[in-house]
């Protein structure tokens, strides 16, 4: 696959889909926890209307929309610093990535505010990121892979 439009938005649905199906897990498991696509749907909607299947929905488009965004930025790290490691800098990037979106985006454009108290959401935030990271490098790793033997 060369075209790396479709390499980085396929990488960010697959990210996504990591993200929230761990975070939909770990709410099953009765973690305490707020979910990323209710927080994206703070976003857009009035608090009134997050918690509705209108607000999920919008929700989990928002958290593809911020996968794809990060895939792009690991997708530049990688064509910059080379293939190798490729792993650990998905980690480091989506996770700046996020500390970037939830230490100094959110709170100043008050988006979802009860999350600056919630410790728990912000580690179990902390640990899908990293295995975020993870699934969108090695997408973007499996596709320049073959991108050289085509």
């Amino acid at each position: 696959m060369r075209d790396s439009a479709l390499q980085v938005t396929i990488a960010g649905i697959i990210g996504a889909a990591v993200m929230d199906l761990l975070m939909y897990l770990l709410l099953l498991f009765g973690v305490k926890t707020t979910s990323p696509w209710l927080v994206a749907a703070d976003v857009f909607l009035a608090p009134g209307y997050i918690n509705t299947a209108s607000g999920v929905v919008i929700g989990l488009i928002g958290t593809v929309a911020l996968s794809t965004a990060a895939a792009v930025a690991v997708y530049l790290i990688l064509k910059i610093t080379g293939y190798d490691y490729a792993v650990l800098k998905g980690i480091l990037t989506v996770n700046a990535f996020g500390f970037i979106t939830m230490g100094m985006f959110m709170p100043t454009l008050k988006i979802a505010p009860q999350v600056q108290s919630q410790p728990v959401t912000n580690f179990m935030a902390l640990l899908v990121l990293t295995i975020t990271g993870t699934a969108i490098a090695m997408a973007l790793r499996i596709f320049n892979t073959r991108k050289i033997k085509e």
